[in-house]
């Protein structure tokens, strides 16, 4: 496994550390890293073992910057790499742009407390979330929306190997007592505060002094400055020194008596108090953020409240005067960094993310047609699911449709949405927000109109499949463009998903009747008093309102059903919508006990659990053929308007009957012919009884 690293700057900050400390370990167990960065005083450290490193400016917050990305895409490209990690926003911005662009995952770890600007999203934008705190965790999921499955908690870990604890310090000393304070100059960091407090412990005591260790940044000095300005006018200048950063702070730490975190903000973790901690160095910090999942107050160390300079003066004191104290909170601290904050678990659990995202697909299907339509789908997740069976598959559907696909075993979780409000912008843009903060890698299309190639390149998934229909299909980034290519339903699906890396076809169709659906349909069938050689035929004389023109005359309904009276004395059930009731008024005439009505009385979810208690079903071109090819029910589907090729669905035991007039197929939901559905009025009742004696006989 290959990972890109990507950061701003390799100095010698924490976060910069623990880079190099991760690729050092990775390599020592056969991963490699490459790193990018706008360069820095650590790069000698990773070439001296052999790692590469790239010197982009990455850093750079600059539109030019995005002339970088086609430049990481090579680097991608050349290297093999298999996963891109960004620290940063702005390297997160060009890695989240390279990684669509390259289909491979991206991961993001948070090593700021990001302000809530549209530019800081990217973090949250990561197949995984890496937060080094709860605290950081809980912002990222209150503030920047991160769904909390997405959120991986991995604390900083140090390479004890590289940290002697020792007791010396404790013992009695010649010299001053050493207090260090490290960190970027920064107001945020509190080094003002701190100079404050400095000035009113030297009023207690006055056998120490102080280092305080980092810098602004290349070019920047204005909060230096004030540092020291203000060590001039409380004239520290005899206790107190400023230092550049070090690469020696293991040694910077054993020479320490205290170390101080003086943060008015809350610190994303805190690695110099680990740091401290790995060498025996006691700790006084303040009390918020992620130095929280650090410091237990009055066991392992000292907090104090942000922006209270007397109770940092107090704490200092405390550890510097009581010096058995500061002993115990020391092998305390030092014990937890041994259990909790050792680089060999850091290592194992981003080995784990890494290893995670390669193999744990999230998959987003979108599919948003008619009931039948979207029962022709269940194939299509079965099939991905058995490619991919460590993969969450989540399926973007219409929410009056659900109900039908709610049992599939197929399915991690859907998105129900209302596919006639695509056409709003607002709607559109929600639901995008949606599918994005998901963070799906691959979509597979199987709806196919602008609206869902919108979607998905809205919703920021990394690999777009589907067909390319119209002027929208460039935002396919995985097109085919066979979209008008005729084929089975099933087939035509199977087109994309062998884009996918699906290599085994299989159209056979599934639902899952619910027992509560099953309990309903039983009772009601006890209305026709049913024997045990009773045949009990289905009749589906409806359709869609806007295809009228595929109906068979109810008039020939009512004469099939004679005949099914006369030879078998069966049972017919009439199936079909609420809009639809007045189909089976021609009926009553039967009386009761023959016929059970049951058109409007049946949810979409309850309608399988009705098919399986027939032996046949007569349908035309609608919805509940394919309810009845999913329940492996003999079939006679009756076809007008519509290709029958192009829609019948797979089935054991389907005749399909249909006429090649010239006008065929037509599509028209309306017949337009002078001899009105002339298509449908050619399929005679006794060829359709034939049938269906055929079909019970075998």
């Amino acid at each position: 496994m290959k990972v890109m690293q990507l950061l701003p700057a390799l100095e010698l900050g924490g976060t910069e550390r623990g880079v190099v400390d991760l690729a050092r370990a990775m390599k020592k167990i056969g991963h490699d890293t490459i790193v990018v960065s706008s360069g820095g005083a650590l790069v000698a450290e990773l070439q001296k073992t052999g790692i590469p490193h790239y010197g982009l400016p990455v850093h750079q917050k600059s539109l030019a910057s995005l002339f970088l990305i086609d430049e990481l895409v090579k680097i991608i490209q050349r290297e093999h790499v298999d996963i891109i990690h960004a620290r940063s926003r702005v390297p997160a911005w060009l890695g989240w742009l390279a990684a669509r662009k390259t289909g491979i995952p991206f991961i993001t770890t948070c090593h700021g407390h990001y302000s809530v600007h549209p530019l800081s999203f990217v973090m949250g934008w990561g197949k995984r979330v890496i937060v080094a705190s709860h605290a950081i965790g809980r912002r990222m999921i209150d503030l920047f929306g991160v769904p909390p499955d997405r959120i991986r908690l991995i604390p900083r870990g140090v390479d004890l190997s590289q940290f002697t604890f020792s007791f010396a310090k404790f013992e009695k000393h010649k010299g001053p007592l050493r207090i260090v304070l490290i960190g970027r100059f920064s107001p945020s960091k509190g080094q003002v505060d701190f100079l404050k407090a400095v000035h009113l412990l030297r009023s207690r005591m006055t056998h120490f002094e102080v280092s305080i260790v980092g810098s602004e940044g290349k070019g920047r000095h204005r909060y230096t400055d004030l540092m020291k300005k203000t060590i001039h006018q409380f004239g520290l200048e005899s206790c107190v020194k400023i230092l550049p950063p070090t690469r020696d702070i293991p040694g910077l730490l054993a020479q320490s008596d205290l170390l101080v975190l003086s943060s008015l903000l809350p610190e994303p973790f805190g690695r110099v108090i680990i740091e401290a901690g790995a060498v025996g160095t006691p700790v006084a910090a303040t009390w918020l953020g992620g130095v929280l999942d650090i410091i237990d107050h009055n066991v392992n160390g000292l907090l104090f409240p942000p922006k209270n300079i007397p109770a940092m003066a107090e704490a200092m004191y405390e550890l510097l005067t009581d010096r058995d104290k500061a002993k115990q909170f020391a092998v305390s601290l030092r014990k937890k960094v041994e259990e909790k904050f050792n680089l060999d678990q850091m290592v194992q659990k981003t080995l784990e993310i890494y290893q995670e995202v390669r193999k744990k697909r999230k998959i987003l299907v979108i599919k948003l047609g008619a009931m039948g339509d979207l029962i022709l789908a269940v194939p299509s997740l079965r099939m991905l699911k058995h490619r991919y069976p460590d993969s969450s598959i989540t399926l973007l559907v219409d929410r009056k449709l659900a109900p039908v696909i709610s049992a599939c075993p197929y399915l991690d979780d859907m998105i129900l949405v209302d596919r006639k409000r695509f056409s709003n912008l607002f709607y559109l843009l929600k639901t995008a927000r949606r599918v994005r903060r998901e963070g799906f890698d691959i979509s597979v299309d199987l709806h196919n109109n602008k609206w869902t190639h919108l979607l998905s390149y809205l919703g920021g998934v990394v690999q777009r499949f589907g067909y390319a229909r119209g002027k929208w299909g460039f935002l396919l980034n995985r097109p085919d463009k066979t979209f008008d290519v005729g084929d089975t339903p099933i087939r035509h699906q199977f087109r994309i998903l062998s884009k996918v890396g699906v290599q085994k076809f299989d159209d056979a169709l599934e639902l899952w009747p619910k027992p509560e659906g099953l309990q309903k349909a039983a009772a009601m069938m006890t209305e026709l008093y049913p024997k045990q050689d009773t045949k009990i035929i289905g009749f589906v004389m409806g359709s869609s309102p806007n295809w009228p023109s595929k109906r068979w005359p109810v008039e020939q309904f009512i004469d099939l059903a004679k005949r099914f009276f006369e030879k078998y004395d069966s049972r017919i059930v009439l199936v079909g919508s609420p809009e639809e009731a007045d189909l089976g008024e021609s009926f009553k005439q039967f009386g009761s006990g023959k016929i059970l009505n049951v058109i409007g009385k049946t949810t979409l979810e309850e309608l399988p659990a009705f098919f399986r208690q027939f032996h046949l079903v007569v349908t035309g071109d609608t919805a509940p053929l394919h309810i009845a090819a999913a329940m492996h029910i003999p079939t006679v589907a009756l076809f007008g308007p519509t290709d029958a090729k192009r829609h019948v669905p797979p089935g054991r035991k389907m005749a399909v009957l249909s006429y090649h007039l010239a006008c065929q197929p037509c599509y028209n939901g309306i017949c337009k012919e002078k001899n009105p559905k002339a298509c449908l009025m050619h399929i005679s009742v006794e060829e359709v009884f034939d049938h269906c004696q055929r079909l019970l006989v075998t």
